[in-house]
């Protein structure tokens, strides 16, 4: 079931820049539905679908004939009369075929009779790829689980657009957001339901079709069999599939707390190279993700180490087993699950604006923190997220205590389950959970 994405513009642009696309995102978020809808919807185009996850392929592409493979898809030759739209699925998956990539790509740009545009589910330094012979010539994008407000779109598809986030983009108080949460106000319960949902199952489209918790967790152990089967089990280098899905556990078990690898190493009883080794790979292939800590231009006392997140909630809920929500939200980590859902969201924000950003935590030894610190020149977003109804005032000392630190940063944001209100004197913004998007 097809939905148009919140980046839908930026990702379509840059089909029609002259550089080579990448779509990058974990396994089942929508890149080949997205780009495949675009095709449907251009059949002007001559399209040419490749998938290196199709064995015939990949071995004709390890034979070093990629090109003869699109002149047969577009029943044309390269750079003949009409421009070509190749898509290559799970490119990472054949490392050949970058260099093919780039002598096609190189060839052809400057006549505009090719397009190529690659999806996968790992970053293209996966397998040692030789993607670095794409620089200079590759726009690199992402495309992650649905956020809140596209989850909206298969329901309520009037719901607005207009991003809660892109208000943010301003230096005056922020009046704006108070004005676009008014609008949504009567889709509140509805939105506060679908909270709920992605803090136990994520946002990924396909759970979308589950009828209830039972086909949810047989989807969701699935989509980890497979990643193990068809991902992890082809590098090489990963040699103990039981270790690595123990990695799991641990990791969404600690999922937006700061690292402590001695325990996670005592725990797996792995050395501590195994350990970079594997969860670099969770990390490349984009479901696990460091945040480090913020140090700005004060000389103080930080802490030093990451947090990390297992980003998909729904494979937290599976690998921990909480997965009911009474017992999640007794549990004590139901905090941790909102900090995910809310980077998720946060993500998606910063994928849209093509100035480089950045996404970090603030916490001092002394106990001060603030949950993440978006830098996005020329300032810095500070955002406190909690699962409560009511602000915490300890929370909120932390939040004024940075803002008075960094001169960046002109408003900070308080995400929780509570009502909008703007606090002027100390410029702080408090956001209903239910309205972020």
């Amino acid at each position: 079931m097809y939905a148009d994405r919140i980046n839908k513009e930026t990702l379509e642009s840059s089909f029609h820049r002259s550089f080579i696309t990448a779509i990058l995102g974990p396994r089942r978020v929508g890149k080949s539905l997205f780009v495949n809808h675009y095709a449907k919807n251009h059949p002007e185009l001559i399209w040419v679908f490749l998938n290196m996850d199709d064995m015939s392929q990949r071995i004709r592409v390890e034979k070093q004939e990629l090109e003869d493979l699109i002149i047969e898809g577009a029943k044309q030759q390269v750079g003949g009369k009409n421009k070509i739209w190749i898509v290559i699925d799970e490119a990472q998956k054949c490392p050949l075929i970058f260099d093919q990539v780039k002598i096609l790509y190189d060839k052809h740009k400057d006549l505009n009779k090719i397009k190529f545009i690659l999806t996968g589910s790992a970053v293209l330094s996966l397998h040692q790829l030789s993607a670095e012979s794409l620089a200079g010539r590759i726009e690199l994008h992402h495309l992650q689980e649905f956020t809140l407000r596209e989850s909206t779109l298969f329901n309520e598809p009037e719901i607005l657009k207009l991003s809660l986030f892109d208000q943010m983009n301003r230096d005056e108080p922020p009046q704006l957001i108070g004005d676009l949460i008014h609008k949504l106000k009567p889709f509140k319960p509805f939105l506060e339901d679908l909270l709920q949902q992605q803090l136990l199952w994520s946002g990924l489209p396909e759970l979308k079709n589950c009828q209830n918790n039972e086909e949810r967790i047989i989807y969701l152990n699935n989509y980890i069999q497979t990643y193990l089967e068809k991902d992890v089990r082809a590098i090489e280098s990963i040699t103990n599939l039981t270790l690595y899905r123990n990695l799991m556990g641990i990791i969404a078990e600690q999922t937006g707390s700061v690292r402590e690898d001695k325990r996670i190493v005592d725990a797996l009883g792995c050395t501590r190279d195994t350990l970079k080794k594997y969860r670099g790979f969770l990390e490349t292939t984009l479901l696990y993700q460091d945040i480090y800590p913020y140090i700005g231009s004060a000389i103080k006392r930080f802490v030093k180490s990451p947090k990390g997140y297992l980003r998909n909630n729904g494979l937290v809920s599976v690998l921990t087993g909480l997965v009911e929500y009474k017992t999640l939200a007794s549990s004590g980590l139901i905090g941790h699950r909102f900090e995910n859902w809310f980077l998720n969201e946060l993500s998606v924000w910063l994928a849209r604006d093509p100035m480089r950003s950045e996404i970090y935590f603030w916490k001092l030894e002394s106990g001060a923190e603030v949950d993440f610190i978006v830098e996005k020149k020329p300032f810095v977003y500070p955002f406190e997220v909690t699962y409560s109804t009511t602000p915490d005032m300890k929370k909120l000392r932390n939040l004024n205590k940075f803002l008075t630190e960094e001169s960046r940063a002109k408003w900070g944001y308080y995400i929780y389950r509570g009502d909008f209100s703007i606090d002027k004197e100390r410029h702080i913004c408090f956001i209903p959970a239910w309205a972020v998007g």
